[in-house]
C-alpha cells in the first residue's frame, strides 16, 4: 500500500521538483563541482538585440579564400602573433609548447615551422590563450589558470625561453577583489607605457582534460578552457574582470567587474580606452582610462550575430573581433535556467554551431568589413585576429587567425 501510495505521487514529486529548479530557489550544482551552483539569471542578460544579417553583414565566403597553414600539427593555437612585416609567426598550442615559423615561399601556404622541437614550454599548469610580444621582444601570454607570464626571449639554458610568472593574484592594494586568484587569465593588450590591460573571464578555471581513451591510447592531457566556458554559461557564472599589470611595481588591480565572460582586448589607438568582449552578451565594451568617461564602461557595439573572441586593433585604429561561434538556436533556451540545469548531465553535450567570421569595428562602433565561412568548411571557430604587412612586397595586410579549437591557423590577405 506504501509503494502504491508512492507512486501515486512520483509525478507531482517530479513537478514539484522541475519548478524549484526552473523557477524556485533550487539550485543544482553543475557536475563535480558542488562549489558551483546554477544560478537563475536576471532576464537583461537576454535581452541584447540581434544585428540583421544585411548591409555590411550580408553572408559571404571570404573565408573560404583563406590559406590553412600547419594542420594537424600545430594544435588549437589561440592566438597568432606575427612580425610586423610578416615573414615570422609565433604559436602556442594547447599544451604550452612555443613555435615558430618563417615565410617559405617554397613550403605549403607559404611558411615552414623553424624547428620540429618547441622552442619553449609552458608549465603544466595552465592553457595559453591570448599573447603578444612586448616592445623587448619578450612573449607575454595569458596562460588562463597559470596566471600572467612572460617568456623572456633567449634567457634560459642554452638560448631558450625562460618562463617567468608575472601574476597570478591580485594584489592588496587593488580597490576591487584585492587578493583574489586570477583563474581564467584569456587576453591581453600592451600599452606604450608597459602596462597588460587583460580580461580573467570568470571564477571557474579551465579544468584539466585527461583524454579519452581509445583502445590501449589515450589523448594527451591539456586544460579544457572550452569545457569551463560552457561551465560558466550553465552556472551562469557573471564574473569576468577586466585588470591591468603595472610593471614598474609587478601589482595587479581589477579595474571592472561583472562581467559575463570578460574576453578580448585592444587598447584604443589613442590609449583613451580598452575594448573588451563580453562574450556571452554580444558586445564588445569600453573601459575608459581618461577624458570625462575615466574609470567607467560604456557599449561600443553590440547585437553582435555571433560571439565576440578576439578583440585586436587594426593600423587605422579600428577592430578586429574574432567571432567564434554564432547565435544558435539553443541560446535562447539558456534563459531558462532549468535547461542549464539539464545540459550539463547530458551523456553528449548539444554540438557547436560551426562557422568562421571575423568583422571590423570602427572606433564609433560601426561595422566596416565582415568576412565569413559559413559554415567553417575551410576556416572555422575563429577566436583572434591580427594584422601583419603581407611579407611578399604586395603592400597587403595580412590578417591572421587562431583558433582555440581546431587543429590549425590561418591567414587572409585584406
Amino acid at each position: 500500500a506504501d509503494s502504491n501510495m508512492l507512486t501515486k505521487y512520483i509525478p507531482s514529486i517530479i513537478f514539484a521538483t522541475i519548478l524549484a529548479i526552473g523557477w524556485g530557489p533550487l539550485n543544482v550544482p553543475l557536475p563535480g563541482l558542488p562549489h558551483m551552483p546554477i544560478r537563475q539569471l536576471p532576464d537583461e542578460v537576454f535581452e541584447e538585440p540581434l544585428m540583421n544579417m544585411t548591409g555590411p553583414l550580408t553572408p559571404n565566403t571570404a573565408l573560404r579564400s583563406a590559406t590553412v597553414l600547419f594542420n594537424n600539427t600545430i594544435l588549437s593555437s589561440e592566438t597568432v602573433a606575427p612580425s610586423e612585416d610578416g615573414r615570422s609567426i609565433t604559436l602556442i598550442d594547447r599544451y604550452g609548447n612555443v613555435f615558430t615559423a618563417s615565410y617559405n615561399t617554397s613550403a605549403p601556404g607559404g611558411y615552414s615551422i623553424d624547428q620540429p622541437a618547441p622552442r619553449a614550454r609552458l608549465p603544466a599548469s595552465g592553457r595559453p590563450l591570448g599573447f603578444k610580444r612586448d616592445a623587448d621582444g619578450n612573449l607575454i601570454v595569458c596562460y588562463s589558470a597559470g596566471g600572467l607570464v612572460k617568456l623572456e626571449q633567449g634567457t634560459g639554458p642554452a638560448g631558450t625561453d625562460k618562463v617567468v610568472t608575472l601574476a597570478s593574484f591580485v594584489s592588496l592594494d587593488s580597490a576591487i577583489d584585492a587578493g583574489s586568484p586570477l583563474q581564467y587569465v584569456n587576453d591581453l593588450d600592451i600599452a606604450p607605457d608597459g602596462t597588460v590591460y587583460f580580461t580573467d573571464s570568470q571564477n571557474l578555471p579551465p579544468m584539466p582534460n585527461w583524454g579519452v581513451a581509445t583502445g590501449k591510447a589515450r589523448m594527451r592531457p591539456y586544460y579544457d578552457t572550452l569545457k569551463a566556458y560552457l561551465y560558466g554559461v550553465y552556472s551562469g557564472s557573471i564574473t569576468g574582470r577586466l585588470c591591468a599589470y603595472y610593471p614598474n611595481n609587478g601589482s595587479v588591480h581589477v579595474l571592472a567587474k561583472g562581467f559575463w565572460f570578460a574576453n578580448g582586448v585592444a587598447l584604443s589607438a589613442d590609449a583613451s580606452y580598452v575594448a573588451f568582449a563580453e562574450t556571452n552578451r554580444f558586445r564588445v565594451l569600453r573601459y575608459w582610462l581618461s577624458g570625462e568617461l575615466a574609470g567607467k564602461v560604456d557599449i561600443l557595439i553590440n547585437g553582435l550575430p555571433g560571439m565576440p573572441d578576439g578583440v585586436d586593433r587594426a593600423a587605422d585604429g579600428s577592430f578586429w573581433v574574432a567571432l567564434a561561434s554564432k547565435r544558435g538556436p539553443l541560446w535562447k533556451a539558456m534563459e531558462h535556467k532549468i535547461v542549464r540545469t539539464i545540459v550539463p548531465y547530458l551523456p553528449v553535450m548539444p554540438p557547436i554551431p560551426k562557422w568562421g567570421a571575423v568583422i571590423k569595428v570602427s572606433q564609433e562602433g560601426e561595422i566596416t568589413r565582415f568576412l565569413m565561412d559559413p559554415d567553417g568548411a575551410n576556416v572555422g571557430f575563429v577566436t583572434a585576429a591580427e594584422e601583419s604587412h603581407a611579407p611578399d612586397g604586395s603592400g597587403k595586410t595580412r590578417l591572421w587567425m587562431g583558433s582555440v579549437k581546431e587543429h590549425y591557423v590561418s591567414y587572409i590577405d585584406v
